[in-house]
């Protein structure tokens, strides 16, 4: 499995490569122009959540999206990045987002999160985890 690296301080968030592409990435850079401030807000969060960790993050920043499937959802406006916990320092590893449109998280997205945080930690236990900087490298 290939993980690329988001934002690296004490922490790393990584995000999930799905063939060349990085959907969290693509997310976070591309999206309607009425979304670009709230895309910037959540990236600086994510420098933030970087630096200091997950255990002290003001609860709007943060939800739990399926208990049972321990995904999360980090939150900025309408905008919503799912992520699982991950190991050695990568404390977040985003698979993908959305614009909130309803009450409920998108079980689309949770079901794809869960998927790549099994094949994660099957990556983990084999060894083939692999993590490649913002530039590719």
């Amino acid at each position: 499995m290939k993980l690329k690296r988001l934002v690296a301080h004490r922490f790393e968030i990584v995000a999930v490569m799905d063939g060349d592409e990085c959907p969290a990435e693509s997310f976070l850079l591309h999206g309607e122009e009425s979304t670009e401030a709230v895309r910037y807000g959540l990236m600086h969060m994510l420098g933030t959540i970087a630096e200091n960790g997950l255990q002290n993050v003001p609860h709007a920043w943060v939800h739990e999206a399926n208990k049972n499937l321990k995904i999360y959802e980090f939150i900025k406006g309408p905008l919503r990045l799912f992520f699982f916990k991950g190991k050695n320092g990568q404390i977040a590893v985003c698979t993908t987002g959305i614009i909130k449109s309803g009450n409920k998280a998108d079980p689309a997205a949770i079901k794809k999160a869960a998927k790549w945080r099994d094949d994660y930690y099957e990556a983990l236990k084999n060894d083939t985890l692999t993590t490649v900087n913002e530039d590719g490298t």
